[in-house]
């Protein structure tokens, strides 16, 4: 209940701070409005039928594991009676996407497949399709007209006002993300040691100290070139490269040479094996390490302050009390 009343206020302070810029009064809306209207006017006893597909997009060669975490959090939040719209804004992955189809023939053939197993109005449940992972909301002739004509002007003032504020409030630079990181550094504290380099596989001790020498200076994203470059003039310089953040357990040749536990067996091709990097122990050494959270971290508070103002603004009054005796599963 509580989620779903944050979903409820931002989309109603979404709607206020439209209007007060004149999104109600721009070209957009009003061309969206007839639109709809004609959809359901242009003639006599025509029926509307509609499915909404909801995509988290999946390139060919990426799994599909976060893409159902994400889809499976959208479902669990829809089976408890969050409407579809409340849910949707709240995620800012450019990755998902909402479309509308009338047409039903245009739906891909998963798409079909899984709309002939919803009955009346309704949602599916995560499918895969060739775009991504999917789920469909369903609304029957009755419900879509009532739903058309009762939340359009709101629905798309919202859609306009996302439209409007996408890239200033969703958008961060290099600059933006290292003073976040600098000022919430003891949040990205991790739970086990890291080592920020690299585990090396070469032919013997000798060679591993030529080839240190020559890496030891340069960005881990250049050894392995740098290595191909030299190995062409010189064998000695033939070996294998793993680099990036080892967290403790992932790796057993870390694990045994920087964390001195464990054991491993050395490469067929590769006997010796060296590490070269430091140990970061428990905190990123810089906002780059933690990069991937930090962005999704940082977009949630510049959404949060911006809302939050947009309270004060609108005088905003919030009965919290009266909220907890809503009996949430309907009854009253």
């Amino acid at each position: 209940m509580e989620e779903y009343f944050h979903y409820f206020l931002k989309y109603k302070l979404k709607i206020f701070d439209a209007k007060r810029q004149g999104l109600d009064k721009s070209a957009e809306y009003t061309d969206e409005c007839e639109r709809l209207k004609h959809c359901l006017h242009a003639k006599d006893g025509m029926s509307v039928n509609k499915v909404r597909v909801l995509t988290y997009k999946v390139r060919q060669d990426e799994g599909l594991s976060y893409a159902f975490k994400v889809m499976k959090e959208v479902y669990d939040n829809l089976q408890t009676g969050a409407d579809w719209n409340d849910v949707c804004s709240c995620i800012k992955d450019p990755r998902f996407s909402c479309r509308v189809e009338h047409d039903m023939s245009s739906l891909l053939t998963e798409e079909r497949m899984e709309l002939d197993k919803i009955h009346g109005s309704g949602f599916s449940e995560p499918f895969v399709s060739p775009v991504g992972v999917n789920i469909l909301l369903k609304s029957d002739d009755e419900n879509c007209s009532v739903e058309l004509l009762g939340n359009a002007d709101d629905a798309i003032l919202v859609s306009l006002w996302n439209e409007h504020h996408s890239e200033d409030l969703y958008s961060w630079s290099e600059a933006d993300l290292q003073e976040f990181f600098r000022t919430n550094r003891k949040k990205y504290l991790w739970e086990l040691p890291h080592y920020k380099g690299g585990v090396i596989h070469c032919k013997n001790k000798k060679a591993a100290r030529k080839i240190k020498k020559k890496l030891k200076k340069l960005p881990m994203d250049c050894w392995e070139g740098k290595l191909s470059e030299l190995k062409e003039k010189d064998v000695t310089y033939d070996a294998m490269v793993e680099t990036g953040f080892f967290q403790i357990g992932e790796n057993v040749y870390v694990d045994k040479l920087v964390f001195k536990c464990g054991d491993y067996k050395p490469k067929e091709n590769y006997p010796y094996a060296f590490v070269l990097g430091k140990c970061l122990d428990y905190m990123p050494d810089s906002y780059s390490d933690v990069y991937d959270v930090l962005v999704q971290d940082y977009i949630q508070k510049h959404e949060e302050l911006y809302f939050e103002n947009l309270e004060r603004e609108f005088r905003v009054e919030k009965y919290i009390d009266v909220l907890k005796t809503v009996n949430s599963d309907g009854s009253n």
